[in-house]
C-alpha cells in the first residue's frame, strides 16, 4: 500500500488493506463495491464533518449525503481498532452518529445483509422491521449477484440471521455500558474505574444556544476543572450535537482540555472536523 496514504488502523488495518484492495480488483473488472455494495473505502486521511464525533476514526463513506463509516474508541477506551464499534454519521440526519455494528468484521456482515441500517437510524429490532415491511422487495442482477458472492468469500462472511434482534443487541449493549447518557444516544461507556455512575448525574451541564463564552464560559471551565472525567466527554458530545463548537472560544478550549484529558488525537479531530484542509486547494 501506498506509505502516503496516511492509514494509521491499528490492528484493523490488514482487514482495511484487503478492503482496498478487493475494491481494486473489482475496478478492474468494470465491477464496484459502491455501486453493488454502497461502500467506498477511504484510501488516504478521511475528510471529518463538523458531526464526526472527535473519537471517531473514519474508514469509508456511503457516497452520498456526507454519510461516512468509523471506528468509535470511546475517548480512548476502545485502544484496539479491529474490536471498535462502528458507527454511522450522517450530517444530514437529525440523530447524527449511530453504532451500526460489534467491529469492524461484524460491519461486513451488515453490509453483506441489509445494508440500509447503515443509511438510516432506527431506534428498534421493531423500529427497523416496520419500515423494512414498507420498502420494496429488492432486485438483484447477476452483477451484483456476482459481486456480493466475491464478497463473502473473500472475508468469509456469515450473513446476520435476524437484522432486527442485531439492532436491539447493539441499543442494549451500549445502554448497559452506559455511564452517562448524551443526546446523540452514544452515551459515555462506564471505564473500569467507575463503578456507580448515578453521582454522576447531578454534574452534567447542559448549555444550548444562544451561547456566549463571555456569559457561559465560567460554567464550561468549572465542569472541566471540577467535574468528572465521564461528565466533562458528556458535555463534548452534547455540545457537539447542539453545533456549539462553530463558536471558536468553545473549541478552543476543549481542545486543549483534551490534550490535557491526554486526549490529543481527539483534539485534533475536533479542530480537523471544523476546519477540513482539502489538498487540491492548497496545491492550486
Amino acid at each position: 500500500m501506498d506509505s502516503g496514504s496516511n492509514l494509521a488502523y491499528g490492528s484493523a488495518t490488514p482487514l482495511i488493506e484487503a478492503l482496498i484492495e478487493f475494491e481494486k480488483e473489482l475496478e478492474v473488472n468494470r465491477h464496484s463495491l459502491s455501486f453493488d455494495l454502497g461502500l467506498i473505502m477511504e484510501q488516504g486521511r478521511a475528510p471529518r464533518y463538523m458531526a464526526t464525533p472527535p473519537d471517531v476514526v473514519p474508514f469509508a463513506h456511503a457516497g452520498v449525503d456526507g454519510i461516512h463509516y468509523g471506528f468509535l474508541t470511546d475517548f480512548g477506551l476502545e485502544k484496539d481498532l479491529s474490536r471498535a464499534p462502528i458507527v454511522c454519521v450522517s450530517p444530514v440526519d437529525w440523530t447524527g452518529v449511530w453504532v451500526v455494528a460489534r467491529h469492524l468484521q461484524d460491519f461486513l456482515r451488515v453490509v453483506y445483509t441489509e445494508n440500509s441500517s447503515l443509511k438510516r437510524y432506527y431506534a428498534s429490532g421493531d423500529d427497523y422491521s416496520g419500515h423494512a415491511g414498507q420498502r420494496l422487495p429488492q432486485i438483484v442482477d447477476e452483477r451484483t449477484a456476482f459481486v456480493r458472492e466475491c464478497f463473502r468469500e473473500r472475508f468469509g462472511i456469515q450473513p446476520i440471521q435476524d437484522m432486527a434482534a442485531y439492532i436491539d443487541s447493539l441499543r442494549t449493549e451500549r445502554k448497559h455500558n452506559e455511564a452517562v447518557p448524551t443526546l446523540n444516544g452514544l452515551g459515555i461507556q462506564v471505564s473500569s474505574s467507575v463503578k456507580d455512575s448515578s453521582s454522576m448525574e447531578s454534574v452534567l451541564l447542559t448549555v444550548t444556544e444562544p451561547f456566549l463564552w463571555e456569559q457561559q464560559g465560567e460554567a464550561v471551565r468549572e465542569l472541566f476543572y471540577n467535574g468528572s472525567r465521564e461528565a466533562r466527554l458528556a458535555f463534548i458530545r452534547d455540545a457537539q450535537t447542539q453545533h456549539l463548537f462553530t463558536h471558536s472560544a468553545l473549541r478552543a478550549f476543549v481542545a486543549e482540555q483534551l490534550k490535557l484529558m491526554g486526549l490529543s488525537e481527539a483534539a485534533t479531530y475536533l479542530e480537523e472536523s471544523y476546519y477540513t484542509v482539502i489538498p487540491d486547494m492548497i496545491e492550486s
